[in-house]
């Protein structure tokens, strides 16, 4: 929040016995997980600013969010976050992990939707792994649950991938292994971890297999892409398909 509000050097000093001044007359969508549609809820409960939020009874937060969405909230308005910061050591450290994620518009039980939102997320993260030249060999699925509980769960794949189809198939299996019935998700996103050099990593073939494939096509579609724009070519399914 602070970087944000010190454009464009990103850098601001929040003395401790500061932090509460600075925090509350902010707006609620400042905090970090308030999108617009919890941003929206909150309006309609009254509360506009940080500050409203952190001087709102934590039962009334818990009724309306749930148990763990409302204490979060409540906790990050009185500047209490027990996330644990990862520090990188400069802009030449390579990224260990890539990813993207998205909060639907409403909270949605059709497995169908979310399916159809870890294609694009995964499309999304490959493409940014041939960009970046690097592979990775562990998938990880997150969701967030209507209540703001969220779970991860990962699968570590045979030879290092920066191939959209392998990257889905490797997070639709995690999701359906979570046996949801019904649960309303709030949010899903696709990370892949462990990323190392793509010159450097090899990939044993099955028997008959061609030594390339889905990789000379998904690097036509980088070109693509970079050439038309986005949407220039992209999995059929997405192809007129409402963002959620």
């Amino acid at each position: 929040i602070a970087s944000r509000r010190a454009k464009p050097d990103g850098l601001v000093v929040v003395p401790r016995r500061e932090v509460m001044a600075f925090l509350h007359p902010l707006g609620v969508e400042e905090l970090w997980g308030i999108g617009e549609v919890t941003a929206g809820q909150l309006h309609r409960l009254g509360l506009r600013t940080v500050g409203d939020l952190a001087h709102t009874p934590l039962s009334v937060l818990k009724r309306a969010f749930g148990q763990h969405g409302g204490a979060r909230m409540h906790a990050m308005a009185w500047g209490g976050d027990d996330r644990v910061v990862t520090p990188r050591r400069g802009h030449d450290e390579p990224e260990r992990s890539m990813g993207a994620d998205e909060t639907f518009t409403r909270d949605t039980d059709d497995q169908t939707v979310v399916c159809r939102e870890l294609l694009r997320l995964s499309t999304k993260v490959a493409a940014r792994m041939r960009s970046a030249g690097v592979s990775g060999r562990t998938v990880t699925l997150k969701v967030r649950f209507h209540d703001f509980t969220t779970i991860t769960r990962s699968r570590t794949v045979g030879d290092a991938t920066d191939s959209a189809p392998q990257i889905y198939a490797t997070a639709t299996e995690l999701f359906t292994a979570l046996g949801l019935q019904r649960a309303r998700i709030r949010l899903v996103g696709v990370r892949v971890e462990g990323l190392i050099d793509s010159a450097t990593s090899t990939r044993q073939l099955m028997l008959g297999e061609r030594a390339r494939g889905w990789e000379d096509a998904e690097r036509a579609v980088d070109r693509a892409v970079t050439r038309f724009g986005g949407s220039a070519v992209r999995p059929a399914t997405l192809i007129n398909a409402a963002r959620p």
